[in-house]
């Protein structure tokens, strides 16, 4: 059996996968560093609400791909349809949620939200639709899976050393031509203890970083045995240990989450040693950090009771009342201002947002991303392989982000919305690259 490494058998044939010109895993890789790497309140100053250079990638992504397939004039592998249909139908479903709020007619505070909302699910899902189609080979979606664990790694460093100095550590990072579009210069707070952000804009958005990027860390470290124990281990600790203390409930159970869709695909020994793991650095943490036990245990008791639970359960109704208005298109993605009111679940206010057929199609785009990383490795791979175990480490990385979700607004926080739908087009590749080939053999397996 191929390692997790292994190169496809039409790998040369893939080279030119989606007619590309050039290497779509060093434009996603660039994406990565403007959305995970680059402190997301920086913004260029000229453009204003525009101004996220991730979301300006994101757009050139989109043209790419566009121009890629209207120039393409032969039929070349490519990833998942299910996920592309997904990518396109949501993306019309804002398009037609813009067109029908500027045709209502919109307050002019809420005109510039909107088009500029516009344009950052336009570079979301080009991101997304580039993963999908434009990664060339398996040797290629590896590299892009390995940098995004070194850059989720590095983050959660960073979430660490501000944990550890009660400083943002980031107000040294600026540049010509940019400006901070939010204060960024301290570190909130809960109990005695200080809860990171990273280079997230607030801590829950930090959470989905560490939730997201966990599972696959995970994975690679116990399956990729040719590279040095060290460079596989240090982002699986690093992230472990900043989930631990980052002072929020999501990156608990985000965590959580990736665990039970991870578990199940293990091997006796492997839950005892990755159990075995868990007890050593949650006890060195215990030890290392007099209060930790106490802070975490609370924050599980008060659940219900505290003050932002009691705002999620109070939105409910609230929501449904105004996405009833405008109920299958919504208002206008953006275009609900925090202001008005912070439901604190991304889909309660995608429901005001772009109305119930957005919603569902944003779900779609998460479930298709799924089905394609389960069905794939259940399908194409043998059990136990690192390919298999791969492609349930995708599925946990969306489901975690998905989840995770339905606890703060996710779509209004370039981060952890740039992460889920970049996963939903990588599990789309997965599936492309992984399709098994008329004589019923997966590409990514080798001959015995």
């Amino acid at each position: 059996m191929a390692g997790i490494d292994a190169q496809p058998a039409y790998a040369g044939a893939a080279d030119n996968r989606a007619g590309t010109t050039g290497d779509a895993v060093s434009f996603l890789t660039v994406y990565l560093i403007l959305t995970v790497v680059l402190p997301s309140y920086l913004a260029i100053t000229a453009l204003g609400s525009l101004g996220r250079p991730s979301t300006l990638w994101g757009l050139l992504g989109l043209f790419w791909w566009v121009f890629e397939r209207l120039r393409r004039t032969t039929a070349v592998p490519h990833g998942s349809k299910a996920v592309r249909w997904a990518l396109l139908l949501f993306l019309g479903a804002v398009l037609m949620s813009y067109a029908v709020s500027n045709l209502q007619g919109i307050p002019p505070s809420e005109s510039t939200p909107a088009d500029t909302g516009m344009l950052r699910v336009a570079g979301w899902v080009g991101i997304a639709l580039l993963a999908n189609d434009g990664i060339p080979s398996w040797e290629r979606w590896l590299v892009l899976i390995r940098r995004l664990v070194f850059m989720g790694g590095l983050t959660a460093v960073l979430g660490l050393g501000q944990f550890l100095t009660g400083q943002s550590l980031l107000e040294w990072m600026s540049f010509p031509g940019f400006t901070a579009d939010s204060a960024y210069g301290s570190v909130s707070s809960r109990g005695e203890f200080v809860r990171p952000s990273g280079t997230a804009s607030q801590p829950l958005e930090y959470a989905v970083v560490l939730s997201m990027v966990l599972p696959l860390a995970l994975t690679l470290a116990l399956t990729e045995r040719q590279r040095s124990l060290a460079a596989r281990w240090w982002p699986v600790l690093a992230l472990a240990l900043a989930s631990i203390t980052s002072g929020s409930r999501s990156a608990f159970i985000g965590a959580a989450v990736g665990l039970v869709v991870l578990v199940p695909t293990w091997s006796a020994a492997v839950r005892l040693r990755v159990l075995i793991a868990m007890t050593v650095v949650m006890g060195i943490v215990y030890v290392a950090v007099p209060g930790i036990a106490g802070t975490v245990r609370g924050m599980f008791q008060s659940l219900g009771n505290d003050s932002s639970s009691l705002s999620r359960t109070d939105s409910y109704d609230i929501a449904v009342e105004i996405a009833s208005r405008n109920l299958y298109f919504g208002r206008g993605f953006g275009t609900f201002l925090p202001h008005y009111r912070i439901f604190d679940n991304g889909y309660l206010t995608a429901l005001v947002e772009i109305g119930v057929i957005g919603v569902l199609l944003l779900i779609l785009v998460l479930l298709a991303g799924m089905w394609c990383s389960f069905r794939t490795a259940r399908s194409t791979a043998p059990a136990g392989s690192p390919v298999r175990a791969i492609g349930a480490a995708l599925a946990a990385s969306i489901l975690a982000g998905g989840v995770l979700f339905a606890f703060f607004d996710g779509l209004n926080f370039s981060i952890s919305a740039a992460l889920l739908f970049l996963m939903a087009g990588v599990a789309g590749s997965y599936r492309g690259l992984n399709r098994t080939p008329s004589n019923g053999k997966s590409p990514l397996q080798e001959d015995p």
